[in-house]
């Protein structure tokens, strides 16, 4: 049985990597946190909420993110959630595998003493999003395969 919600969540080796360090480390981490922005639906491999300000933290698969058509939809992505205040960090596979303890945690520690240091309050609330009927929708843990938003 899952320990946490966010242990429901098996979407990438190196997520999983990720995921069990700061299970270890004790960082208040959301996998698969949605953020709505503008007519657009992100899912952020993990969000750290900070006392000021919050951080994306992406696990770039080497071979998704390296594909030529990929890297403006990343770019356009990374602008859009850094211009509402996210904080956007992406290691690379091998930065994963090979340099987790050497470069990756110490980037993420770094990033979020910059940022005030987790939040004390480890509840952060669920958005409801206005839908284009104008009724409200809070996302679901499990999406249907017709849901209509980008997961970059």
């Amino acid at each position: 049985m899952a320990e946490w919600i966010n242990d429901l969540f098996d979407d990438s080796p190196l997520e999983d990597c990720l995921w069990d360090e700061f299970k270890r480390l004790e960082f208040d981490a959301e996998r698969q946190w949605g953020v709505w922005l503008k007519n657009h639906y992100y899912r952020l491999d993990f969000a750290l909420f900070c006392n000021q300000g919050q951080i994306d933290i992406e696990a770039d698969g080497d071979s998704w993110h390296s594909e030529k058509n990929r890297i403006p939809i990343d770019n356009q992505r990374d602008n859009d959630l850094t211009s509402r205040g996210w904080h956007i960090l992406r290691f690379n596979g091998q930065q994963i595998r090979e340099e987790l303890g050497s470069y990756c945690l110490g980037k993420i520690a770094e990033t979020v003493n910059t940022l005030g240091g987790l939040s004390e309050a480890n509840i952060v609330p669920r958005i409801f999003y206005p839908a284009a009927d104008g009724t409200i929708l809070q996302l679901t843990l499990f999406d249907g395969d017709d849901a209509e938003y980008d997961t970059g």
